[in-house]
């Protein structure tokens, strides 16, 4: 099963909220999920320790540089997400380099974007020392649009410019964005899923659970196909 990282130097760009929901959503899938919370700030273990939610998601907090590589072997038969610091340090460097695929969650605002450019760059760099021993190796990644207006709700000039510098930068972005939504913000105050919202008035919970959906779908699909190209003998 792949790891996921999921970074950004800069606070608030939305990697506990991503990370969340996507583990979610896949562990109600079927899926066996474990998050490792290296945040300092522990949002989801929290999340996990002191809510209700019946989730079949394990959440392991306490990550260290020193304890890292050793959590991942035991768990080579789940998708694990490592929800990642806002800070360069050691951890981030090591858990991108043990990534499978990165994910660089991106608000429209000029300040995330630079941040952003910080976190593809440390991707390209563990990419670079890993290929001295092993010259293909690859750390893939994609940029990911958050708290973006919902679908038909008018896009600012400044999220249209920011997505066109991107892709003159020809920098690999999720096709589908994570909307600004009640219910996102919810699964921290409640402690629950997605799936678990529904007696809590958060919103549009339907567009909210669509919205992942269609991230999901996306991530899987991209997944599969970096797999199949690490291994095309075995499709």
């Amino acid at each position: 099963m792949p790891v996921i990282a999921v970074s950004n130097p800069k606070g608030g760009a939305g990697k506990s909220t991503t990370t969340l929901l996507l583990a979610t959503y896949l562990a109600q899938g079927g899926a066996s999920v474990c998050v490792l919370d290296a945040d300092p700030n522990q949002p989801i273990m929290d999340w996990k320790i002191n809510g209700s939610s019946k989730t079949s998601l394990k959440v392991i907090g306490s990550i260290r540089e020193s304890n890292l590589m050793e959590t991942l072997d035991e768990r080579r038969e789940q998708f694990v997400f490592i929800d990642l610091e806002g800070t360069a340090s050691v951890l981030v460097s090591r858990s991108i380099a043990m990534s499978d695929f990165v994910i660089i969650p991106v608000q429209a605002s000029a300040v995330d974007v630079r941040q952003a450019g910080k976190a593809i760059k440390a991707v390209k760099d563990e990419e670079k020392v890993a290929q001295r021993s092993s010259l293909y190796r690859k750390i893939p990644f994609r940029v990911l649009m958050t708290r973006t207006p919902a679908p038909g709700a008018p896009v600012s000039s400044v999220q249209r410019q920011l997505e066109a510098e991107l892709q003159e930068a020809k920098v690999p972005r999720f096709n589908t964005s994570l909307a600004e939504r009640l219910a996102f913000k919810a699964i921290f105050v409640e402690r629950l899923t997605l799936a678990e919202l529904g007696e809590h008035k958060v919103g549009n919970l339907e567009a909210a659970y669509q919205n992942i959906h269609e991230l999901v779908d996306e991530l899987v699909q991209i997944l599969y196909e970096i797999d199949r190209k690490r291994y095309p003998n075995e499709q």
